[in-house]
């Protein structure tokens, strides 16, 4: 155990660099999570209660490192600028119906709460707290369809249509950091499907086109 808390202590006071802390955090904390599961200290100790040790774990390391892990790289400020000012042209005219959003859907109070959820997801620097955000996002936009006994097609265009709406500051530094630091064994299932569906709109903004609006391509 003393073993795994030296490791982590060097890379939280900087001897690693950013790089290598990027690399291998994950490794470390799997192997803190070895370490946790097989002291006698732990022995007697409930899944749950483990649970609880390692969202501290993480939350912790990964606040430690947070300056030297989220949007570190020229290629993630410059993605973020970019996908923000496409965001910015694309408020001024995009309305649902570019989107083939059902009317039965249109619902400004439920779309409201969901930008204000996703639009939270800077204020905060652990994985796990981040990824909640874009839970508690979807979430509303599952509940709108759940209500209206709609399919889960709709879903990816309202979401892609909410995040215009939000244009969250730093989205892909955002969805980098949470996909290379929220532990594997917590992106399962539905918080799985939700980021995977946050990731497809991001890739739609960056690749949008007038068709892909259901527009003419001179009124793009």
């Amino acid at each position: 155990m003393a073993r795994y808390v030296h490791v982590l202590r060097l890379v939280i006071n900087g001897v690693s660099e950013p790089a290598h802390s990027r690399c291998h955090n994950k490794k470390i904390l799997a192997e803190m999570e070895s370490a946790i599961r097989d002291h006698p200290l732990w022995a007697n100790a409930t899944d749950q209660e483990i649970g609880h040790a390692l969202e501290g774990l993480e939350k912790y390391v990964m606040t430690k490192l947070f300056d030297r892990t989220f949007g570190t790289s020229t290629e993630d400020v410059v993605s973020d600028m970019d996908i923000s000012e496409k965001i910015g042209l694309l408020q001024q005219f995009v309305k649902p119906h570019h989107l083939d959003i059902p009317k039965v859907l249109h619902n400004e109070a439920s779309w409201l709460l969901a930008v204000k959820e996703l639009q939270k997801i800077n204020s905060f620097k652990a994985p796990r707290e981040k990824l909640l955000c874009i839970m508690s996002c979807c979430l509303v936009i599952n509940n709108l369809l759940l209500n209206i006994l709609s399919g889960a097609d709709e879903f990816l265009p309202i979401l892609i249509y909410v995040t215009i709406k939000a244009n969250p500051p730093q989205l892909h530094s955002n969805l980098k950091f949470v996909q290379l630091f929220r532990r594997e064994t917590k992106i399962i299932l539905e918080v799985e499907y939700y980021l995977t569906n946050l990731i497809s709109a991001k890739m739609f903004i960056i690749d949008v086109s007038a068709h892909s609006l259901s527009m003419e391509e001179s009124k793009f």
